[in-house]
Parts: C-alpha cells; sequence; structure tokens
C-alpha cells in the first residue's frame, strides 16, 4: 500500500533519530515500521480533554496549585499579577490556550510518562487497518487514573475524563534491543548509581521508563567517553576521537568511530568551541609576540573573557562524574550529558563567536583606530547580550587611545610609538613648524569620533604644542591649560565631546591672544599693508626718489649695503621713523636673485622678513604672493615715478624756451615760420602729450589697486577676524585676503595687471629713455 506523507515525515524524523538502518537488515525496518504506525495513531488520536474556556477559572486554580504547594500566598499573588500583564499586552488575545497549557506543565510530576511499546502492540499495529480512528479507551498510551489532587483539578475545571483507560503492558520492547525498560530499576535495586537508597524512585514509577532511554543505541563509543574527549577539544586539545582537522579547519569526529546522527551532530556542535578556543588563543599568542599597543589592550579583555570560561571548562569537568542527587527513571547517571554540556555552553558560544568576528575584523583593518571602530559596530547590535559584552570589549581595548589622547589635548605631546593614534608627527621644515609638523590619518580616526570632534582635537593638541615650543608659554599649559577641565573619565562619548568643545574655546583664545599681545600679529600684517603694498605713501615716494638716485649709477656697483642704506634714508624722510623698531627691522630691500650680474630696477624688491613664531603661523606661500605683489607695485611705482620726473623736465624746458621766445620776439629777431618748422620742438611738444597720457592712466592703475582692491579686501579681513576665531580660521581669512589681491595684481586663474601691463611697461620705459635722449640733444 502506498505510504502517505504523514507515515513518510515519521519515518524521516524516525530515521534521523535513529540513524538510517543498513540496506538488508530487514528485523530493524519491520521494527521502525511498527514505531511509524504507533506515532501515526498518537499523532491521530482524539485525546485532547475539552476543558471549560474560562480565563479566570484557570488563574484561580493556578492560585490554589502554587498555594497548596507551600510557597505562599505571596507567590499566588505573583501569578495573578503575571497573568494579569500578559492580559494588557494583547488585550484582545485569546490567552485560554496558554494558561491551560502552563497549567498542565505545572503537574508535570505526576502527568503519566511514555512508557516503552511492548512488541506485541508493535506487531499488531502491522495489520491493523490505517483509516481506523484511534480510541483513547483502548490506548495503552494513556496510564492508568492516579488518584489525587490532579484528578479532582481535571473535575474542578470542567475537564471531562474519557472512561477508564487500560493499564500500562508491562514487559519489554524488541525494538528497545531486549529487556533495557527494566535497566534502571534494576540499577537502583543494585545501588550501580551510586545514589542513597532515600533517593531512589517510588516503585511505580521504576516500572516505567522514557521512551527515548528504550531506544536502540548505536554509538561504538560510550557517551562519558565522548564527553572526556570533549573536555579537551573544548580547550583547544585534541581527544581519542575527537582531531583537528586542518583541511576544514575544525574539529572532526574520527570516520571510523561509529555514532547515531544526533549524537554525531551534538558533538560537533560542541566541538565547534574548541575550534573557537584555537583561533582566539592564536591571535593572542600572536599579539603578545610582536602585537602593537591597541591590539594588546585588545587581547587583555580576550584573555579575561577566556579566563571565565576555562573556569566553566574546569567546572563541567568537575561535574562529569558526580552523580545528581535525585536520578528519575531513564535519566543519565552522568552528571553531565551532551546536551547538558550544550546548554551550559551556550552563552560560551556566543562569547567565542563574537571574539572570533571581532578578530577578523581587526585583522583585515590597518590597526590603530580601526580596532576601536571594529568593536564599536558590535556596540550599536539590538541584541542586548551582543552590546553589553561589546562595551566591555571597547572600554579595555579603547584605554591606551584614552591615554594618547589625554597626553595630546592636555598636554600637546604625542605619545604614540606604533603610530597606531588618528594624529601623525612628522619631520617638517622650521617654517612649517604649525601646518606640516602634524597630519590627521583619516584612516584610522574610531568611528565613534565625528569628523568636527576629529578637527577640534588636532588643533588643541597642535595649538598646545606650538605655545609650548614656539611662543615659550609651557607654564600656562602645564597649570592653566585644559588639563584643569578634565574632571572626569574621558572613555564616556558625550563626556569626551563636551571635554573637547570646552577645551578647544579655550586654547584658541589662549593661542590667539598670545599672538595678538606678545607678537603682535595684526601690527606686522598692517605693516605689510602699508610699506609692502606701498599704501604708506610718503614712505612710497621717498624711496622711489632715493632709489632712483642710487640706481642711476652703473648696475654692478649697487651692493646690498647701497640698498639698505637707500632704504634707511627712505625711512628717515618719512612718517615711517616713527613706526615700531621690530616692524621696521622685519623691512629688507634687496635684489630678487643673488648673484646676478645685471642688477637693475628690475632685480629689486622689497620684502618683510618675519620671525618665530609668526613665520610658523603665516605659510611661506603667502609671503610669496605678498613679495609678488610687491614686485609689481615696485615697478609701478618706479614707471610713475620717472615718468612725473621728465614731465617736470619738460614742463620747466617748456617755459625756458618760450622766455626764450619771447626775448628774441621783443628784439624783433623772431622770423615767422620757425615755431612750425622746428621739429624738434614738435616732438617735445608731442612726447609732452603722451607723458601727461601715461601718468593719467599709471595714476587710474594705481588708485584702482589700491583703493578698490587692497581696502576693500583688507575690510572684508577686518571683519572677518572680529570675532574669537582659533588660529586656522584666522589664517584662512588672511589668505583670502592675500589671494584677492594677488589674483587681481598677478593673475591667478585668469590675467591680471602684470600680465596685461607688461608689453605697457616696456613701451613706457622706452618712451622714457628716448625722451631722455631728446632733451639732452636739446642741451647740447
Amino acid at each position: 500500500m502506498e505510504s502517505s506523507e504523514l507515515d513518510k515525515t515519521l519515518h524521516k524524523y524516525i530515521d534521523a533519530f535513529l540513524g538510517v538502518p543498513a540496506a538488508n537488515d530487514y528485523d530493524e525496518s519491520g521494527r521502525r515500521d511498527g514505531l511509524a504506525h504507533f506515532f501515526r495513531d498518537i499523532a491521530s488520536s482524539n485525546i485532547a480533554p475539552t476543558a471549560l474556556r474560562d480565563e479566570s477559572a484557570i488563574i484561580g486554580e493556578m492560585q490554589k496549585r502554587v498555594a497548596g504547594s507551600g510557597r505562599g500566598t505571596r507567590s499566588a499573588l505573583q501569578v495573578s499579577r503575571l497573568c494579569g500583564l500578559l492580559q494588557q499586552q494583547n488585550p484582545g488575545f485569546n490567552w485560554w490556550p496558554v494558561l491551560y497549557l502552563l497549567l498542565e506543565c505545572s503537574t508535570s510530576a505526576v502527568l503519566p510518562k511514555i512508557a516503552a511499546a511492548p512488541s506485541s502492540y508493535i506487531s499488531n499495529h502491522h495489520n491493523r487497518a490505517h483509516g481506523s480512528r484511534y480510541d483513547s479507551r483502548t490506548s495503552p498510551m494513556l496510564p492508568p487514573p492516579q488518584p489525587g489532587l490532579h484528578s479532582q483539578q481535571r473535575h474542578d475545571l470542567g475537564i471531562p475524563r474519557y472512561g477508564t483507560p487500560s493499564a500500562i503492558p508491562h514487559g519489554t520492547s524488541e525494538f528497545a534491543g531486549g529487556n533495557t525498560s527494566a535497566l534502571p530499576a534494576q540499577a537502583y535495586s543494585r545501588g550501580e548509581l551510586g545514589n542513597p537508597a532515600s533517593n531512589a524512585p517510588p516503585p511505580e514509577e521504576q516500572s516505567n521508563a522514557y521512551l527515548h532511554r528504550n531506544l536502540p543505541t548505536y554509538d561504538d563509543v560510550s557517551e562519558a567517553a565522548l564527553l572526556q574527549d570533549l573536555i579537551y577539544v573544548l580547550q583547544g586539545i585534541d581527544g581519542t576521537y575527537v582531531h583537528w582537522n586542518s583541511m576544514t579547519s575544525s574539529y572532526t569526529v574520527n570516520p571510523e568511530v561509529k555514532l547515531s546522527r544526533p549524537t554525531r551532530a551534538m558533538v560537533t556542535l560542541l566541538s565547534e568551541l574548541g575550534g573557537l578556543t584555537r583561533d582566539v588563543q592564536s591571535y593572542i599568542s600572536e599579539v603578545e609576540r610582536d602585537g602593537r599597543l591597541f591590539e594588546q589592550s585588545f587581547c587583555t579583555e580576550l584573555k579575561v573573557e577566556m579566563s571565565t570560561y576555562y573556569k566553566l571548562v574546569s567546572e563541567i569537568e568537575g561535574r562529569l562524574f558526580k552523580v545528581p542527587r535525585t536520578l528519575r527513571p531513564g535519566e543519565s547517571q552522568l552528571g553531565v550529558t551532551l546536551r547538558r554540556m550544550y546548554c551550559w555552553t551556550t552563552e560560551a558560544r556566543q562569547k567565542l563567536r563574537l571574539m572570533a568576528t571581532a578578530i577578523a575584523k581587526v585583522q583585515e583593518g590597518s590597526g590603530g583606530g580601526t580596532v576601536l571602530s571594529t568593536i564599536s559596530t558590535l556596540v550599536d547590535d539590538g541584541d542586548p547580550f551582543i552590546q553589553s559584552f561589546a562595551k566591555r570589549l571597547l572600554k579595555t581595548a579603547s584605554a591606551p587611545f584614552n591615554h594618547i589622547l589625554v597626553s595630546w589635548v592636555t598636554d600637546g605631546e604625542l605619545v604614540d610609538p606604533y603610530k597606531e593614534f588618528f594624529i601623525r608627527e612628522r619631520e617638517s621644515r622650521r617654517d612649517m613648524f604649525w601646518s606640516e609638523k602634524y597630519t590627521v590619518a583619516s584612516d584610522m580616526i574610531p568611528v565613534h569620533i565625528s569628523g568636527d570632534m576629529t578637527r577640534k582635537i588636532f588643533q588643541i593638541g597642535r595649538s598646545l604644542n606650538f605655545l609650548r615650543v614656539a611662543c615659550d608659554d609651557a607654564q600656562w599649559v602645564a597649570e592653566g591649560g585644559p588639563r584643569t577641565q578634565l574632571t572626569g573619565d574621558i572613555s564616556d562619548t558625550s563626556d569626551l565631546e563636551a571635554f573637547v568643545y570646552r577645551s578647544s574655546s579655550m586654547v584658541n583664545e589662549r593661542l590667539m591672544s598670545v599672538l595678538r599681545d606678545k607678537f603682535d600679529l595684526m601690527g606686522h600684517i598692517e605693516a605689510i599693508r602699508r610699506y609692502l603694498l606701498f599704501e604708506q605713501g610718503d614712505f612710497a615716494l621717498a624711496l622711489m626718489e632715493v632709489l632712483e638716485n642710487q640706481m642711476d649709477r652703473s648696475g654692478r656697483s649697487v651692493m646690498a649695503h647701497d640698498l639698505s642704506a637707500v632704504l634707511s634714508s627712505a625711512t628717515r624722510s618719512s612718517n615711517a621713523q616713527h613706526e615700531n623698531p621690530d616692524r621696521l627691522s622685519a623691512i629688507v630691500l634687496t635684489f630678487q636673485e643673488e648673484g646676478t650680474k645685471n642688477r637693475g630696477w628690475n632685480e629689486v624688491t622689497l620684502t618683510y622678513n618675519l620671525s618665530a613664531p609668526l613665520s610658523y603661523v603665516i605659510p611661506r606661500s603667502t609671503m610669496r604672493q605678498y613679495f609678488e605683489v610687491s614686485h609689481f607695485l615696485l615697478r609701478l611705482r618706479r614707471i610713475e615715478h620717472s615718468l612725473h620726473t621728465i614731465w617736470r623736465h619738460q614742463m620747466t624746458e617748456s617755459r625756458a624756451y618760450l622766455r626764450s621766445e619771447e626775448l628774441q620776439r621783443r628784439k624783433g629777431t623772431a622770423r615767422d615760420g620757425d615755431k612750425q618748422a622746428d621739429p624738434l620742438r614738435q616732438a617735445m611738444r608731442q612726447s609732452s602729450i603722451a607723458c601727461s597720457e601715461m601718468i593719467q592712466f599709471f595714476h587710474q592703475v594705481q588708485r584702482y589697486i589700491a583703493l578698490n582692491v587692497i581696502e576693500g579686501a583688507w575690510g572684508e579681513f577686518i571683519e572677518s577676524t572680529k570675532e574669537e576665531i582659533d588660529i586656522d580660521s584666522w589664517n584662512d581669512a588672511h589668505s583670502k585676503y592675500v589671494d584677492v589681491i594677488h589674483e587681481v595684481v598677478c593673475g591667478g586663474s585668469g590675467p591680471g595687471f602684470q600680465r596685461n601691463l607688461s608689453g605697457i611697461f616696456e613701451t613706457t620705459l622706452r618712451f622714457i629713455s628716448a625722451v631722455k635722449e631728446l632733451y639732452n640733444e636739446q642741451a647740447l
């Protein structure tokens, strides 16, 4: 007859539990068919009681049962409170089935045991018609009625009984492998289990045995031997039957050992702990040998967790051969079973898996802050167990990070021997002390530190280091710096953020105060504007006059000390003589390139030498832009001054010529037409007109640069630096101010005045030379 789906499913579960039988073992196949019919009758039976569907009655019965067990009225009230909480969770839900199930489970001590099915019963099932319904009145699976509280309780709840079931047949089961049903009772009677006589179960319970204890055993190795092996495996040590397989990177049972599928599956699950233990111990050994600081701290917490795990293994080993005080029929005489070991190690397994996952992610990263980032991702997990475990790991692993961070934000010292912090120190030029000595390694920033906080942490430490080393303000750093604001532990992100923001404001204010008051930062920037950009008019005029007289000499005879004398003379001839001596000493008139043979106007430039620490703050690129603009403005001033000189000479010559012509006219010696016929006089007139137009043009260019460009950019710069800002923000505003001027004057993305006027400058210089020759010829 064709098997139904239920038969196929039952056979599948039986094979999964007992293992696949041999191909020619017909006796075993017959026993399994009988067992399948036995279970099918149970599944198709109508033995479910029809109880009164009243939640209040069941809750009252629960309270009676709890109070009658000697636990007191408080426990009964606790039952009522818990049931009320269930109903509040989902008022519309029918809780009667759940409460009835809990009530039935609470009477498990007096519920009937599943007896071993006798061979006669199973053999009868081979000939039973499959379509018949199961009758609970004749079922050998139901126990005899048991007098007492349980029977009375069923009647009180309105649960009718289904008649008087027959007694459980005694005897042995053929599929159980002989007379195994009597083994527990015999063992107790002989005292082989080592239990006291007082702990032996009642005689009526000794006659019943659990079905799973009477099923056939297919294991070549006893459970005790497997448990002894697993004690070693849990510690990452090979056992007698379970060995480490390097091909699969896991522990496997010896293929020659025959185990049932459930036993093999349970051993495999428990062996996973050994593989995880090997991985964790291997990583710890590797880090102890050549690990870095953050990894060593991470391993410290791993060692603590592994120590707790080994204590658990030790406790399991101690209970291995400790017989329980109360041993019910069918229970193992061992203190530990495979299932108990599995249940006891569930939490340890989860911890070891988490540690292995964290180790794998840490090894994938580059170390340093990536270690903390890896653990921080576990802290955000929704599982409370994973979250609490990850928090403990993070607290220990972040200890060296917090130590380096505190040293950086309180003293400005970077104590990072293994280069694991997200701030790195590098060798740089002395003049790049502020901008390039320290950098941020973005791949080392932990995920719990935001971008804005990273910038502030970097700024605090760099500013403190700058105050100590460059500004000679170590006393304030030690006594009045951020260390005074450090009141608690900064391992918490919120506490760290609050401390960083307080310290950032304090340090920035101190640094800007020192640079402005002690080192006159804004005074030097103002001096650069007035003298390098020629906003001080009298100084520019005096410098042009003295410099023109000096440059009229042979180019080779002009030396560096001559230019120093020119600058000194121009300073004394203008209001610059009242300037701060520190600012005046920074102004230098020199040649653009040392060693050039032809030292003319094009090689002369005006520079400004900032002293430390201002030279560390203002980048060299910004000062180079100042020098380029100053060099262009110097040429513009020189050409304008030369044109004014020629114009004055022209006016002098023109008046002299007019006076001479007037005297000739009065003497009557003047001739008509000489004025139009004189080409020299005509050239002088045209040169005078051209000179006036050139003066007007260069004057307009100079006024545009001075008023529209320099003054406009300066006003925006002063406005943006009025508020309390850090040195980087001040530098950004200053660089923007210089960039605007440099863009217009020298050109950046587009052509500037320097490129557009280069041809005009050359034409003007040739014009000046031609006019000078013209008047020299007239003088001759």
